[in-house]
């Protein structure tokens, strides 16, 4: 049996140097993810061989590695109010609720 042509062909990814980049990029900084202007911390998640890859704090949910933008770094201050509440800082004033709880009222 052959093996398939590659309809398009995919360059092999160095792990250690992508994890590398990746905390080039990220170190010192937080990140986004997809187009959303919120901005996370970043905390370090295991990959493979003992790698780490940048992720959000707050463990939001994404899918991918990074390697096609699904998250890029930011100088922005942090404004998920998830990563701020685990950081231990003030909530971000800016950050609206997207709806009242039972008992308070929507400012």
């Amino acid at each position: 049996m052959s093996e398939p042509i590659p309809l398009f062909p995919v360059p092999p990814i160095d792990p250690a140097r992508f994890a590398a980049e990746q905390h080039r990029l990220f170190t010192g900084m937080r990140l986004h993810i997809g187009r959303s202007g919120v901005a996370h911390r970043v905390s370090w998640v295991p990959w493979m061989n003992s790698l780490t890859l940048p992720a959000p704090a707050c463990h939001q949910g994404w899918s991918g590695l990074g390697a096609g933008g699904e998250v890029t770094p930011t100088h922005q201050g942090v404004s998920c109010r998830k990563c701020l509440r685990l950081g231990g800082e003030p909530e971000d004033p800016d950050q609206r609720t997207l709806f009242a709880l039972p008992g308070e009222e929507q400012g």
